[in-house]
């Protein structure tokens, strides 16, 4: 019974021993990104509108919706659903739902535990007892509600104004487990967050990210980033939005991107790179967070394949916050994961940030904001 709970619970059996972050059990051939297993280098494919049903795997697979917002004063928020499940009989279902604001003097983060989890009959519409994430009919605009009074109200609307894509299949499979990512790169947001009883006008522009992680959390990778740029050219009116996933296990790196330029996705990227240029020893945790980074894109435009460039260097000073990832899972995975993992930690920073973009041989240079994340599970 010990030895098939944690089997259950990490994906190793009690006889291999204790396994490293990132390590993947059955990996063998089966590490493969969804760009590696795409045919001819055409890395481009358009959502449909069934891509973004939510799956409720039976196994052990966590699952989120994420809508990000910098508005047009330069402030941050974000809003996400979680659904986990640990695959285990008997076990229920974990919802969560976390948020945060950022700017006005403010710094907020929230984690709320959910219940009465219900799907709408087509599986792209949720309600729980404080959030709901709603589709419109037409399948281009979500909205995003939550009543939990008096710390947070929000009311948003996410209106896609470009192409949603993901990389192939949109699955990277790590031996018995993937990882799945599907996107909407940008979109026009309308709509408030009230903030411990203040009003935040969040009109600006938004990513949003559907994840579905079909593994246990510290099985997929022990680095993680991820980033999401808006910038303006404030002489040539030039705009641009750049995102960023990136994971590293002993086996590969698997990164997708995507380069939004005058709010056209121009095309999606899987060759990035995130390049520490300096990096400090932080005692809190014993890891090496970066004090500079460059961000790297290159890809090739979806129309014309004219290769594209994006550098994005950040020197990380706006902290929002360190998250114990730990304490962000089910108590059962958790006490498993604990015994494996030292301290995982998610970094989380918005900065102002600047991009050189090359496109079609012009360089193009843009000032503006960023959220990104390094998470460390070593």
């Amino acid at each position: 019974m010990v030895t098939s709970s944690v089997s259950n619970l990490t994906g190793y059996g009690a006889q291999t021993g204790s396994p490293k972050p990132g390590d993947i059990p059955n990996a063998g051939e089966g590490v493969k990104s969804a760009a590696s297993l795409c045919k001819d280098g055409n890395y481009y494919s358009e959502l449909t509108t069934k891509d973004l049903e939510w799956t409720i795997a039976a196994t052990a697979s966590t699952e989120t919706q994420t809508f990000y917002c910098i508005n047009d004063q330069g402030n941050f928020g974000h809003v996400q659903l979680i659904h986990s499940n640990l695959g285990i009989w008997g076990a229920p279902a974990s919802v969560q739902m976390t948020a945060r604001f950022r700017g006005e003097g403010i710094s907020k983060f929230f984690s709320v535990n959910l219940t009465n989890f219900v799907l709408s009959a087509d599986k792209l519409s949720v309600t729980t007892n404080l959030m709901s994430i709603t589709m419109s009919p037409d399948g281009s605009k979500f909205t995003i509600q939550v009543t939990n009074p008096p710390d947070l109200i929000v009311s948003l609307t996410f209106e896609r104004t470009t192409k949603g894509y993901k990389i192939g299949e949109g699955k990277s499979f790590f031996g018995d487990g993937y990882v799945s990512h599907k996107f909407w790169p940008a979109c026009k947001v309308s709509g408030m967050m009230i903030v411990n009883g203040k009003a935040q006008d969040m009109a600006g522009e938004g990513t949003f990210v559907h994840a579905v992680q079909g593994m246990r959390p510290h099985l997929v990778a022990s680095k993680w980033s991820y980033v999401d740029f808006r910038g303006h050219n404030t002489e040539t009116n030039n705009k641009a939005k750049l995102s960023l996933i990136q994971f590293t296990t002993p086996y590969s790196t698997v990164t997708q991107g995507s380069l939004v330029f005058d709010g056209k996705l121009i095309g999606v990227a899987v060759d990035n790179k995130t390049e520490a240029v300096t990096t400090e020893f932080d005692e809190e945790t014993g890891y090496n967070p970066p004090t500079e980074v460059n961000y790297v894109w290159e890809g090739k435009a979806n129309e014309g394949g004219q290769p594209f460039k994006a550098i994005l260097n950040v020197k990380p000073k706006g902290l929002c916050q360190k998250v114990d990832l730990l304490a962000e899972i089910p108590w059962a995975l958790r006490k498993i994961v604990s015994t494996f993992v030292a301290k995982p930690i998610i970094y989380q920073w918005y900065d102002e940030a600047s991009a050189v973009i090359t496109l079609g041989g012009v360089e193009h240079k843009l000032a503006g904001h960023v959220y990104h994340e390094a998470t460390f599970v070593m």
